[in-house]
């Protein structure tokens, strides 16, 4: 007994090649499905609503995206999402002050000053009013 290849004769190969290349198609159509659902379903979010926010002044809105936004517009970073009145209503509960002292001294994982280093205790009372939907400036 030989331990060479057998070899098929020149139609049976082209066959063998078109099944297996089909079955290729077939396992790439599936994986590019289950992934384009994935995507689709990351995207989704989970259905929170946001309260209408306090409008921002030009400079703040600025702030708000270039600072508060990497952390309270993103999932996954276990920050409350901006204006989102489920996440807020227990922390607006606290009161303003305590938003503020835990946005100056900072807290859990966010950094002093919420990492606005320039803000103002005034435009960081705007931000934390616009991010909580408090509805207006806190006091």
């Amino acid at each position: 007994m030989s331990n060479a290849p057998l070899r098929l004769p020149l139609p049976e190969r082209a066959a063998r090649i078109r099944a297996i290349s089909r079955k290729v198609a077939r396992a790439r159509a599936k994986l590019t499905c289950a992934l384009v659902c994935l995507l689709a379903a990351c995207a989704r979010g989970d259905d929170r609503k946001p309260a209408a926010p306090l409008p921002l002044g030009p400079e703040l809105v600025l702030t708000y995206q270039s600072t508060c936004a990497s952390c309270h517009a993103r999932m996954g970073t276990g920050a409350p999402f901006a204006g989102n009145d489920a996440e807020w209503s227990r922390r607006r509960a606290q009161g303003g002050d305590v938003l503020l002292e835990h946005t100056v001294n900072g807290y859990r994982g966010m950094p002093p000053l919420g990492g606005c280093g320039r803000c103002s205790e005034a435009d960081l009372r705007a931000l934390v009013a616009y991010l909580s939907g408090a509805g207006e400036v806190l006091h």
